[in-house]
């Protein structure tokens, strides 16, 4: 007999996937049938703690502990102290791995810069100002300079908050599109008319605007345009 009743969600998990599927329930059990996000989260979750927690020690540390937990696994007494954390050592994997990836695009090992290459910026002699060189782009992550100007605070602080929202609003547009592909796969005309759509343009009308002027920001050369 046919029934009205939803079935219950069922998901088939490994030691893999626990610890994700187990932030997505936190917040809420997807219906059955419905797009699962702990797959997407597998990667969100962790890159946006990188992104806030950007540090290479922190994360070659966080990521260090972490693999040798996921070698030892099997070899652990029940009275260890990191018994606990076995569940939850992939996504701590993960966590660390993009936390020292983070801090390699800040140059952040401890709260000090690193200088992997020469600085593209030279003092002027017999004077105490700072001038970049020509046409000369630092390979990777934040010129080591900058931390010695007096407003570095001021830009990293800036470029940090800038590259949240951009990551944040691209993983809520995410959000938004699932929503939309469970509304018609159920066929529920009301809520995609009336939710996913004006969700849609709203986000991409007003934060795709804001984005798309940080990009224009970066990408315009801006010397001899500064009074």
């Amino acid at each position: 007999t046919s029934s009205k009743e939803v079935p219950p969600t069922y998901f088939k998990m490994n030691d893999f996937v626990y610890p994700f599927q187990e932030v997505v329930s936190t917040y809420g059990v997807p219906r059955y049938k419905e797009a699962n996000p702990a797959l997407f989260n597998i990667i969100t979750f962790p890159f946006l703690f990188g992104i806030m927690f950007g540090d290479i020690g922190h994360g070659l540390l966080l990521f260090s502990l972490s693999a040798y937990i996921c070698l030892t696994k099997n070899d652990r007494p029940s009275n260890s102290p990191l018994k606990a954390v076995v569940k939850y050592r992939y996504i701590l994997l993960f966590m660390g791995f993009f936390s020292f990836y983070s801090g390699l695009m800040y140059n952040d090992f401890m709260s000090l810069p690193l200088s992997f290459f020469s600085s593209c910026y030279e003092n002027v002699p017999g004077s105490k100002l700072t001038v970049r060189k020509p046409n000369c782009v630092y390979p990777i992550g934040i010129d080591p300079k900058w931390y010695s100007a007096t407003n570095d605070l001021a830009f990293t602080n800036s470029f940090k908050m800038k590259w949240s929202v951009i990551v944040g609003v691209i993983q809520m547009l995410g959000g938004i599109i699932l929503r939309g592909m469970n509304n018609a796969y159920f066929k529920d005309k009301v809520s995609f008319i009336c939710e996913f759509i004006p969700e849609l343009i709203f986000m991409t009308l007003l934060f795709g605007y804001m984005i798309a002027l940080i990009y224009i920001k970066w990408l315009t050369d801006w010397t001899g345009n500064l009074s």
